[in-house]
């Protein structure tokens, strides 16, 4: 069969046309990815790839050290929550075999000035954890906490216990061993300053499980297919962290 010239330079012409085209279409998408990915390591941490088509490959793109480290913030919030809700419902109760009841029987206000003095360590460790946060909701519960200790203020005085400026607890031990039983129950039983504490204190052990709970999820990546939209019944999500 013959062809003619005419026909072979309209065939190299249009190969070398969609030659160029394929090449130029590979070259964009090079570039698209690069830029992809130059914009995602802007975005989660700045971390370089050795190419482009790496960040499908990512299988977290928070830091799992970073993770752990404020896991960790929010475990301790969470402790120091439950010790003031330990110390605070101990220190409520005043019926029959209390720590004042005790007191009474023993004559020593040991038990008392115990945890008295362990109620306020771990509180000002909670102020400290909620302050470090930042959070609007842990804000929020540092005021509250801050409006109930300046209410409490003049009570707890009388038992040495004087609140600072920045609404830590600081205790006179010298002044608190003096107190008798009667004042002390007076001031820190029933539902007096440490029973209001340590029910706020329990939203935010609460809470503070919550941000663990959702750390947890912040370490995972987009562009799995279980994330991406469209995909069976998953529509991709992200938990904000504290930061």
């Amino acid at each position: 069969m013959r062809v003619t010239r005419n026909y072979r330079t309209n065939l190299m012409n249009t190969r070398k046309k969609e030659n160029a085209g394929t090449k130029l279409y590979k070259a964009l998408k090079r570039n698209s990815l690069k830029n992809r990915s130059s914009r995602l390591d802007s975005i989660f941490g700045g971390r370089a790839t050795s190419k482009a088509s790496d960040i499908y490959n990512r299988e977290f793109i928070t830091s799992p050290q970073e993770t752990q480290k404020t896991q960790k913030f929010y475990y301790d919030m969470k402790y120091h929550a439950g010790q003031v809700q330990a110390y605070g419902q101990a220190l409520q109760k005043t019926e029959k075999d209390s720590i004042y009841d005790k007191a009474r029987e023993s004559g020593s206000t040991e038990k008392i000035v115990d945890h008295i003095k362990g109620f306020v360590s771990q509180y000002n460790q909670m102020l400290d954890d909620l302050e470090e946060s930042g959070t609007r909701t842990d804000e929020s519960f540092l005021s509250q906490f801050n409006s109930m200790s300046r209410l409490g203020e003049i009570e707890f005085s009388k038992t040495g216990v004087s609140r600072q400026s920045d609404g830590k607890l600081v205790i006179d031990e010298k002044k608190l061993l003096a107190a008798d039983v009667d004042t002390l129950e007076k001031v820190w039983g029933g539902n007096g300053f440490s029973a209001r504490a340590a029910a706020r204190a329990d939203s935010v052990e609460a809470a503070a499980e919550k941000n663990i709970e959702a750390e947890k999820s912040t370490t995972y990546n987009p562009f799995a297919k279980s994330n991406l939209y469209n995909y069976g019944s998953n529509v991709g999500s992200r938990f904000n962290s504290r930061r």
